[in-house]
């Protein structure tokens, strides 16, 4: 995970390609030389791009970052449910998942000789 208050870069896909093919033309020499001198942070970077330079090319263009959020994949802490926006239906169904998390909860309190 990134620091609080990192700057990312942004490569363009012509950036991309052409330091692929740079790097695979044995130009360079090895892969932390090649890192070096494009100016990357971490070999890694330059390792997935040839992964997907392998694949297609065309890869190249799509900026990973993004994809999750354009298919409207989340990530991490689910967000806060306001019950009063939610249908009859969808509240009944929400409560009810509520409650048996709660009915679980206090098994495992029973078990473990909490009261």
């Amino acid at each position: 995970m990134a620091k609080k208050g990192t700057k990312f870069n942004y490569y363009s896909p012509e950036f991309k390609k052409k330091a692929v093919e740079q790097y695979l033309s044995g130009e360079f020499g090895g892969i932390t030389t090649a890192m070096r001198v494009l100016g990357l942070r971490s070999d890694k970077q330059l390792r997935d791009w040839v992964k997907l330079y392998h694949q297609d090319p065309e890869l190249l263009k799509q900026d990973g970052r993004k994809a999750g959020k354009k298919e409207g994949v989340r990530k991490g802490r689910p967000k806060k449910v306001n019950i009063d926006e939610l249908s009859k239906d969808e509240q009944i169904e929400y409560l009810k998942m509520e409650n048996a998390i709660l009915k679980k909860v206090k098994a495992l309190r029973r078990n473990y000789g909490e009261h």
